[in-house]
């Protein structure tokens, strides 16, 4: 393995040399207690090994066996994965000789709840063929990343660990060839929801210049709506971990934990992992920003008139304001079974379908290459136009681009 040193304001970090520039694995940007907002890493004490993927949060796949699960099959088939509650971590893809270059934070799904950097989707290389760095974020998750008391967290761990891994890319990105003054964020699901709040937060006005979002993003409607945080769920379920006291929550085995939360109140397991009015980084419902963005939605995607409608909604909005949105339908049928699925997109934006089991065709790689230049031209100048304009802001149907 040929190895290359970068040093950040951190210190150093060694990462892997590749055919298209470097990869660092692993990069610390926060620590945190258990159940406490996140502090992001200004030193480090010694040099950061980036040569091998970091952890991902407990979750699901942990504890119990899920190959007989779809996305296992799809997305993590053969992969191995090590978990840590201390998983504020960062891969980052770097072109060959970087300099001033754009930046892609992405921010993954898994309904808050799971979810990883290191699943076979996740590959920056073919931006950084195109001159773009490409961050992928690692955060907590669960109970880990939700948990709410109201004195030591007022819930949105996982969007602070988000918004503070940000910060570090801000902060230390140009170490690596970035320009920390062209950041624009992507997120499918989860994190398309994550992006889409962020945006709208005083926290990071000014500081991005646009936003993907992949089945997700859009004026809210019903779906998981924002609201005050539930103390007395989350009260009720330490409690039934065997806590009495914060500090006795905060030393309860993590297994323990995430299994008494799976476990119990199913309905609240879904709905209280969701992003809510913290009142500091989400202070209202409101979803406000004047960057441009992209919508997508999947053929068959979950509740696909829905996801449609939020993403038409916000669009709308944004076009009032005199603010640019665009938005794309990815309808093509995935050989060889002609499938569609929540998050089948992401093989293609983010250029990694050689990782997958699936005989893609050469049809396949002319989207991909389609979709991720209008990727990169977005980060570079707001527009997903490369050759010509055809790829107009929201105003009706006929303005939606679609990939079959």
């Amino acid at each position: 393995m040929q190895t290359v040193e970068v040093t950040t304001p951190c210190g150093k970090v060694i990462g892997e040399k590749t055919e298209y520039g470097a990869r660092f694995q692993g990069v610390r940007y926060a620590t945190a207690k258990r159940f406490e907002k996140p502090v992001e890493i200004t030193h480090y004490d010694a040099v950061q090994d980036a040569t091998k993927q970091g952890v991902c949060c407990p979750q699901m796949r942990a504890y119990w066996n899920e190959e007989h699960r779809f996305y296992y099959q799809e997305l993590r088939k053969g992969q191995t994965f090590t978990y840590s509650e201390d998983c504020q971590i960062l891969n980052i893809f770097t072109p060959d000789n970087a300099k001033d270059c754009p930046v892609i934070v992405y921010i993954h799904g898994g309904s808050f709840t799971g979810g990883s950097i290191n699943e076979k989707h996740f590959d920056g290389w073919q931006y950084t063929k195109r001159g773009v760095i490409f961050v992928a974020v690692n955060y907590r998750l669960n109970i880990f990343g939700s948990f709410v008391d109201g004195v030591h967290s007022n819930g949105n761990l996982h969007l602070f660990d988000q918004y503070t891994a940000i910060e570090w890319v801000r902060h230390n990105i140009s170490a690596f060839g970035g320009d920390p003054n062209s950041i624009i964020l992507m997120g499918q699901s989860a994190g398309a929801m994550s992006v889409q709040t962020l945006i709208c937060t005083d926290a990071l006005k000014g500081k991005v210049k646009g936003a993907v979002m992949f089945s997700g993003g859009g004026k809210r409607v019903g779906l998981l709506p924002i609201s005050k945080p539930n103390k007395r769920y989350w009260a009720k379920l330490v409690k039934e971990c065997g806590a009495k006291t914060f500090e006795e929550a905060q030393a309860i085995p993590a297994e323990q934990l995430w299994t008494v939360w799976k476990q119990k109140h199913l309905f609240g397991k879904a709905m209280e992992t969701k992003i809510v009015l913290d009142g500091e980084l989400v202070k209202d419902k409101k979803y406000n920003t004047d960057i441009p963005v992209i919508f997508g939605v999947d053929k068959k995607d979950l509740m696909p008139p829905l996801l449609n409608h939020m993403a038409q909604a916000f669009a709308r909005k944004q076009r009032r304001k005199g603010c640019k949105a665009y938005i794309f339908h990815f309808d093509r049928l995935l050989p060889p079974d002609g499938a569609s699925f929540h998050a089948c997109e992401l093989w293609y934006a983010l250029g990694s379908l050689a990782n997958s089991e699936r005989p893609f065709e050469s049809h396949d790689y002319e989207i991909a290459d389609d979709m991720m230049d209008r990727f990169s031209a977005f980060v570079r100048t707001g527009s997903p136009n490369v050759n010509a304009e055809d790829w107009h802001p929201y105003h009706s149907k006929k303005d939606i681009k679609v990939w079959e």
